[in-house]
């Protein structure tokens, strides 16, 4: 489903296998769990955000599996090498151009901040979240649109975990951009 506000456009959906990628190295960090019990969810956000006279791109997905009671959530992101010129560009975009499927060094570290939040965010279940989708542009992805896309795939998953309607979670959320 495609949201679009202004010149922000968002696309959610649970799967998109073109963007599938496998990472080289992974950053991962850990925060508290809550003590609620967590089940297995699957999101995928699609960011296109006018800034200015560029437009940001960053495509994101996430699994959470739960783990045991009252430990740690891990937020995990594979990534590959740095950014290089003349990526094949084959995964498709609901919001423009096909994109590189993959996520580069130069982006991970940002969607990893937006994904597992600061210290003071809600807490998720204790589990693993870890990013399994990601595209991007060689032009107009950048460590804003991955953080941007981070928070907006967090804020999905949670609202998925707690059954509400992720769709009004984006609208809140890109009505805020």
């Amino acid at each position: 489903m495609i949201i679009a506000e202004g010149g922000h456009r968002v696309a959610v959906r649970t799967d998109e296998a073109s963007a599938a990628y496998v990472g080289s190295y992974v950053t991962h960090c850990e925060r508290s769990a809550s003590p609620e019990p967590g089940r297995a969810v699957r999101a995928v956000v699609e960011l296109n955000r006018a800034f200015g006279g560029m437009t940001m791109r960053a495509l994101l997905g996430a699994e959470f599996s739960p783990g045991p009671e009252g430990s740690v959530t891990v937020f995990e992101v594979p990534f590959g090498e740095p950014l290089g010129d003349g990526a094949v560009t084959e995964c498709r975009s609901e919001l423009g151009r096909p994109l590189a499927a993959g996520m580069p060094s130069d982006f991970a570290q940002a969607a990893l901040g937006g994904l597992a939040g600061d210290e003071g965010a809600t807490a998720f279940p204790a589990g693993l979240l870890r990013v399994v989708r990601a595209g991007y542009d060689e032009v107009g992805s950048s460590e804003l649109a991955f953080k941007l896309a981070g928070d907006l795939l967090r804020c999905v998953v949670d609202a998925l975990l707690h059954d509400q309607d992720p769709l009004a979670t984006v609208r809140t959320v890109v009505h805020a951009w």
